[in-house]
C-alpha cells in the first residue's frame, strides 16, 4: 500500500486532470468517486487501476470492505491525507474513497446477432442525461448502448455518477453513421426511432424482442440519415404548451414501456 501526503504528487495531479475529457481520452482512464459506484465496479469486475482513500473521511464498513476486495483483486491501494483527498473530490462531504478506472469500449463490428434491448444515442450533449439513460437501460435489463456522432463523454464524472453504477454493467460502443449503416446491413436487428409527433403512439407499437431504440440529440432529434435506417418510428403524445420532453425522461418512458410489454 502506498501513502501520499503531497498535493503536488504527480499521480494526484493526474487524478485532478481526469476531470478534463482531453486527459481521459489520452490516458484511457477515468475517475470514480463514492462507495456505491466503487462497490458496483468491484462487483462487476470492471477494470480498476487504483483505489484511493482517506481513513478520516472513510467512516463506513462498506468502504473498508471495498479496500480489502481491491487488495484481493490486485488493485493498487493508495492512502492519502484528508487535505490531499479533498483536492480531487467532486462532492462536498466526500465519503473518503475514490478510484481510477480503465475505460472499456466495445467495437460495434464485434457485436454480432444482437439480442435483447439496446439503445443508440446521436449527439447527446448533456452528461447527466447520458448517465440517467444508462441507469434506466440497466433497470429494464438492457444490454448496451451505442453512441453516435459528437456525444458527450460517457466517462464524464457527471455521467458516471448519474449512471449509479449502470455504466459498469452495460456494453458501451461508439461509431459514426457510415459504420452504423454498414454494421446494420450485416446484423439485421430492427432499429426503432423516436420522434416528436406524427408517428405511432409508443404505447400502441409492437416492439420486437431484439431491438435497437434510437434517440436523437436534445436539440435536433434524429437526423434524416438515421430516420431512414429505422424500421419503425414512435412518438410520445403530449398536450400542453411544451412539445418535447427531457431526453432522459423520454428515453426512460419508452424503455419501461418496452419492458412492460415483455
Amino acid at each position: 500500500m502506498k501513502f501520499i501526503s503531497s498535493k503536488s504528487n504527480q499521480y494526484i495531479k493526474f487524478i485532478r486532470q481526469l476531470r478534463q475529457r482531453k486527459e481521459r481520452e489520452k490516458s484511457g482512464k477515468f475517475y470514480i468517486e463514492g462507495l456505491r459506484l466503487i462497490g458496483e465496479a468491484l462487483r462487476t469486475d470492471f477494470p480498476i487501476e487504483s483505489i484511493i482513500y482517506n481513513s478520516d473521511l472513510l467512516i463506513s464498513d462498506f468502504g473498508w470492505g471495498a479496500i480489502e476486495d481491491g487488495k484481493k483483486k490486485g488493485i493498487d491501494i493508495i492512502k492519502v491525507t484528508k487535505d490531499v483527498f479533498q483536492t480531487f473530490a467532486l462532492k462536498e462531504g466526500p465519503q473518503g474513497i475514490a478510484a481510477v478506472g480503465f475505460q472499456k469500449w466495445t467495437n460495434i463490428k464485434a457485436l454480432h446477432n444482437l439480442e435483447g434491448l439496446w439503445i443508440a444515442l446521436d449527439n447527446v450533449q448533456d452528461p447527466g442525461n447520458l448517465g440517467t439513460i444508462m441507469r434506466s437501460l440497466d433497470g429494464v435489463g438492457g444490454k448496451g448502448m451505442i453512441l453516435l456522432g459528437n456525444c458527450t463523454d460517457v466517462y464524464h464524472p457527471t455521467s458516471v455518477r448519474s449512471s449509479t453504477g449502470a455504466l459498469f454493467s452495460l456494453i458501451i460502443g461508439k461509431t459514426n453513421l457510415r459504420e452504423l449503416d454498414e454494421w446494420k446491413s450485416k446484423g439485421g436487428v430492427p432499429f426503432i426511432g423516436t420522434v416528436c409527433g406524427g408517428e405511432t403512439n409508443y404505447r400502441k407499437y409492437n416492439f420486437p424482442e431484439d431491438i435497437v431504440l434510437i434517440m436523437g440529440s436534445e436539440q435536433k432529434g434524429l437526423p434524416k440519415e438515421l430516420l431512414e435506417m429505422c424500421e419503425g418510428l414512435v412518438t410520445i403524445p403530449m398536450t400542453g404548451s411544451v412539445d418535447s420532453l427531457n431526453l432522459a425522461c423520454a428515453a426512460s418512458i419508452v424503455l419501461f414501456e418496452i419492458y412492460a410489454k415483455r
